[in-house]
């Protein structure tokens, strides 16, 4: 860990400590890391291409990040031993300073891969992925204040990435039926699996309430409206929902300070 010791004031909840000083500097690092990220993509993928008001190397970043930056933290931290005779359950109800560091690192990745799309946010971006970007920022930084359950927080957020990396593949490859038949079955698979998760989380002890609360509505309700959209999307609820929105961004001013949508753009949701 970066420093020891505790927060005095900033971050602190009712029923819950102040932030750790390494989480911090870990959520700021990640953040920086995930600038720095956005500006090599732009290199390495020039196209003007916009898919869903988004330059398509953002969704190539996602992907990446979603396919060997998680897996590799969550499985970090799955490998590295916290205690002898821990059960599944019980490691899932640990808090964030007793499990591997691997599980935080994963955690500060999840946060900095919405920090890179803000401040600012595309301005195309829709109400609902805005929504969604602060949803996970803030849901990040309580899980590190939470008294318990932070395994099960990356657990629950971890296999809800595995159904966005499918939602993200169908968007780079919009005519590919295999990718649509695999994005069909994840997305299904990780919302039911996030919405066990969110059960597990009522369950547990020495959670405030509010906060209890506040994740369950949060997993529900982003759980339903992934659901809807891929039912939307395989025809099966209403008009085919999915568009890739693709069309070719102006020359000048094609990405914003960091590589964000021109201005003008008004394809449909990210």
């Amino acid at each position: 860990r970066l420093f020891q010791g505790r927060c005095s004031c900033p971050l602190a909840f009712p029923g819950s400590p102040a932030m750790d000083i390494s989480d911090a500097v870990g959520l700021l690092v990640a953040s920086a890391l995930g600038r720095v990220a956005n500006r090599v993509f732009i290199v390495l993928v020039p196209s003007t291409e916009l898919l869903c008001g988004f330059p398509r190397w953002r969704w190539i970043l996602g992907v990446s990040t979603q396919a060997f930056v998680f897996p590799v933290c969550v499985i970090w931290a799955l490998l590295t031993p916290v205690g002898e005779g821990v059960s599944a359950l019980e490691w899932l109800a640990l808090p964030a300073g007793e499990l591997p560091t691997g599980a935080r690192w994963y955690v500060y990745a999840l946060f900095a891969s919405q920090t890179r799309d803000m401040f600012p946010m595309p301005a195309e971006a829709s109400t609902t992925m805005k929504v969604h970007h602060w949803v996970v920022v803030i849901a990040c930084m309580l899980s590190v204040l939470s008294p318990k359950a932070f395994g099960l927080f990356v657990v629950g957020t971890f296999l809800l990435e595995i159904g966005s990396m499918t939602y993200n593949l169908r968007t780079l490859n919009p005519q590919s039926p295999a990718t649509a038949a695999v994005y069909q079955v994840c997305m299904f698979l990780s919302n039911l699996a996030a919405l066990v998760c969110g059960f597990l989380f009522l369950q547990m002890d020495d959670i405030p309430v509010w906060m209890k609360a506040l994740y369950f509505v949060a997993d529900a309700g982003v759980c339903i409206g992934r659901q809807l959209h891929a039912l939307k999307d395989g025809g099966c609820l209403g008009k085919r929902a999915h568009k890739n929105g693709v069309q070719a961004a102006p020359e000048n001013g094609a990405h914003g300070a960091d590589g964000g949508a021109p201005s003008g753009d008004k394809s449909g949701e990210a």
